[in-house]
């Protein structure tokens, strides 16, 4: 078996809690390693008050997973692209179409 991906969580919120957390907990593919959040906090890791500083931090990260509202996930997944992370988004993975075709490049 592979080692598993080395994850963050951006945006730590009801949904993040009830069905995110403990969907990364039961899967072996993922292990959560660091959490952004301005307001909520993962217990037993690292906790980071932005997405810059989580990537400053924790040099081990592979991916992130954005989990905040629409608006604000083009700046976020520009900034774990840039650098150089994968990057999880949720649906709708942006506010508009523009800036969405934006990312793939």
């Amino acid at each position: 078996m592979s080692q598993p991906i080395k994850i963050g969580i951006v945006g730590v919120g009801k949904i993040v809690r009830d069905q995110h957390l403990p969907a990364l907990a039961k899967d072996q593919d993922y292990r959560l390693v660091a959490a952004a959040s301005r307001h909520g906090k993962v217990d037993d890791i690292p906790n980071f008050p932005t997405i810059e500083a989580m990537l400053d931090a924790v040099a081990e990260l592979e991916a992130v997973s954005l989990c905040m509202p629409p608006q604000f996930r083009y700046d976020a997944a520009r900034t774990a692209l840039t650098a150089k992370k994968h990057v999880f988004l949720e649906k709708p993975p942006g506010a508009t179409v523009s800036e969405v075709e934006d990312l793939k490049t």
